[in-house]
């Protein structure tokens, strides 16, 4: 692994990821006429849809596989264009570094007396955080990175999003001085750091926490998180839907972009497992069974699921500035533990989690006290 190489990628993949989601047109547009839908059809409800509400673009049309659906459920779908204006309405700019910076947030969480992973050292000089080392320079990352207590460790930028350049690192091998990384070749702890000394924003070297041992029994020794989409209102927090997200296969992380990873949607009743996703468009698998162990999802209690909700609530309480907040909590052996919260953050994994747009009555009245227009 190159100490240079992924910047160039990771800046084209951001830019993927925060726009409007690419799909195969000829293959989604014959699975829907396959499926029945006509060609006319298919073009009025795009063109409604793009000067509605949401203000879908076609490939969101093709995204969530909308031609299954009549159009009133379709009006209820909010594509990204929408969604940035929706955010910017709701939220104070001056509360976005709580989110955007993770030192920040750490730090929030911990002053509230909030449950977070353990924070081991931070790649940013002229930054500090209470007993965690500040490490500088490339030669003290790598003899962090070379001292076998300091794992299984987790690090993601200070200024990251979609989990672009994290590593998720098993053990450091003193025989070969590599460090073993999970969805990655080994890499030498000398060019480890020089990557993450790169970082002119810094990165946060954290202990990995151990997956919750019902879900790593059924689904393997994974991390499951949470999105909970909460809607700060006059009468207080309100949650709006929750989303499991599942990892698979060797993917450092959860995020569903990652080839493999599926959602989960949440019943906020029962806290179980309703529905699962896999793929988008015509590759959209509903239901499957987890790929690693065959497992059915669907019916998956999510553990300490009102604990969890309690939680999102209370944390959701120290950032009244985000009235629109997307929170990601883990599943871990110690229980449900804030790992960040977004400002706004992305709708479509409550959307194709649950198979349904987020603009429904709770929803366009949050933003009608917002200021938002429908």
């Amino acid at each position: 692994m190159s100490a240079s190489a992924p910047a160039a990628g990771q800046d084209s993949r951001f830019a993927a990821l925060n726009g409007i989601p690419e799909v195969d047109f000829p293959s989604n547009l014959q699975a829907a006429v396959a499926a029945g839908r006509r060609m006319a059809s298919i073009l009025r409800e795009v063109v409604a849809l793009r000067i509605g509400p949401g203000r879908l673009t076609p490939n969101e049309y093709f995204y969530y596989k909308l031609w299954e659906l009549g159009l009133a459920e379709q009006r209820r779908f909010v594509g990204k264009q929408a969604q940035q204006s929706m955010h910017i309405a709701c939220n104070d700019t001056g509360w976005y570094a709580t989110a955007a910076d993770k030192l920040l947030f750490h730090t929030l969480m911990t002053g509230a007396g909030l449950l977070t992973p353990e924070l081991l050292a931070i790649t940013k000089p002229a930054r500090n955080a209470c007993a965690a080392y500040t490490l500088g320079g490339a030669d003290a990352i790598a003899a962090f990175l070379r001292k076998p207590a300091h794992y299984p460790l987790f690090a993601k930028p200070i200024d990251g999003r979609y989990s672009l350049a994290v590593v998720n690192a098993d053990r450091y091998d003193a025989a070969t001085d590599q460090v073993l990384l999970m969805g990655a070749e080994p890499v030498s702890a000398a060019d480890l750091a020089k990557r993450l000394a790169a970082r002119e924003a810094g990165y946060l070297l954290q202990r990995r926490l151990e997956p919750d041992p019902d879900v790593a029994e059924l689904f393997g020794s994974r991390l499951w998180s949470v999105r909970v989409l909460l809607l700060v209102t006059p009468d207080g927090p309100r949650i709006h839907s929750a989303v499991a997200k599942i990892p698979t296969g060797q993917n450092p992380a959860d995020n569903f972009w990652r080839p493999g990873n599926m959602l989960g949607a949440i019943d906020q009743e029962t806290g179980l497992v309703s529905r699962v996703v896999r793929g988008t468009g015509a590759e959209m698998i509903v239901n499957g069974t987890h790929p690693d162990t065959g497992r059915p999802i669907v019916g998956q209690p999510i553990p300490g699921w009102f604990s969890l909700m309690t939680l999102a609530e209370e944390a959701s309480r120290l950032l009244p500035g985000i009235r629109t907040q997307s929170w990601d909590i883990a599943l871990s052996a110690a229980g449900p533990v804030p790992l960040e919260v977004n400002f706004g953050g992305d709708l479509n994994l409550a959307q194709l989690a649950h198979g349904a747009g987020v603009l429904d009555d709770r929803y366009a009245e949050h933003l009608r006290r917002c200021g938002y227009r429908i």
